[in-house]
């Protein structure tokens, strides 16, 4: 089945990129899911992903950027749901990461520099590429609403975090297995990062899927009240029918006022009528209105009588 996860990530790709926010993307893909290492040939990178579509993006994204060296592996996970592991081994590292300004003495920087993610495009782009190298989010048709982004390193992660909530996404950080998660929980927020990444199809599935779960979530509210109150009518009834019979069984139905005995014998043919029907009954017989209110009364003196003639058979 394919995931909500991928469909989103497989619709960023399909996105054309100038040449400032395919650096940003770069940016980002290689700083999380990037490797370097030292051999005869000097240093390489090598990046990794479990998508084909997205390494098929990001081969084409360094050819034209770079024009390096690009070994195509793919390998099989052993592990869990035994997925493709898809790694481009790079040439002309140092060139690339040195025009990205990813390098330092020490290997990867920390966070990377803002001189390069001035444009608002770049910053999406940026994200786009954090999305694709370790965001999920779940399939709209759930009831939990979560979008997230985990990372091995706190800074970078807060700087991500930073980066969403320029966009005024309120995006949070949480910790989970010595991993920093940055996430989104609002249906809303989540539609606002989406688009923000260039996933516009994937936002109108989302919404239109999101409005279907809350209308059905709605109707299936109104159903249970209604099913609620017409249970809730219909053991009134049934009070008021056996309240009704106790006095008939002392033949006591005359010792109510006239008001009362009419409501009695509404009821008797009415059982399974709200007190509002009942009313609009009373008045179609006797000309004049009765309140809701003042037939509930009725019933309720009625049903103290019904009580009184019980204890004095017990």
């Amino acid at each position: 089945m394919i995931t909500f996860s991928r469909i989103v990530k497989e619709e960023v790709v399909l996105n054309d990129f100038d040449k400032c926010c395919s650096k940003a993307l770069l940016m980002a893909v290689i700083k999380i899911n990037g490797t370097l290492s030292l051999s005869s040939q000097g240093l390489s990178l090598t990046i990794r992903t479990e998508n084909a579509k997205i390494a098929s993006k990001l081969h084409k994204m360094l050819k034209g950027l770079y024009n390096p060296n690009i070994e195509f592996l793919v390998s099989r996970k052993m592990k869990l749901k035994k997925n493709n592991v898809y790694m481009l081994k790079v040439t002309k590292a140092r060139e690339i990461l040195d025009d990205l300004e990813l390098i330092s003495n020490l290997g990867f920087v920390a966070i990377p520099q803002m001189a390069l993610l001035k444009k608002d495009c770049c910053k999406r782009a940026y994200l786009a590429g954090a999305f694709l190298s370790c965001g999920s989010v779940n399939n709209p048709d759930t009831s939990n609403y979560h979008l997230e982004m985990t990372f091995m390193d706190d800074e970078y992660a807060a700087f991500v975090l930073e980066l969403m909530n320029y966009y005024e996404l309120h995006a949070k950080m949480t910790t989970r297995r010595n991993k920093y998660v940055v996430y989104l929980k609002s249906s809303e927020k989540i539609g606002d990062f989406l688009r923000a990444i260039g996933a516009s199809q994937s936002v109108m599935q989302f919404e239109s899927t999101r409005i279907d779960r809350s209308m059905m979530n709605t109707v299936n509210r109104w159903n249970n009240c209604d099913i609620a109150n017409e249970v809730k009518t219909m053991n009134a009834a049934n009070q008021q029918l056996n309240d009704i019979n106790v006095i008939m069984m002392f033949d006591s139905l005359d010792t109510l006022d006239e008001i009362s005995r009419d409501l009695c014998q509404i009821r008797i043919d009415n059982p399974e009528s709200t007190l509002n029907e009942i009313g609009v009954i009373y008045e179609q017989l006797n000309g004049h209105p009765i309140s809701k209110a003042s037939i509930s009364r009725r019933f309720k003196k009625v049903h103290e009588m019904a009580k009184s003639l019980m204890k004095l058979e017990d």
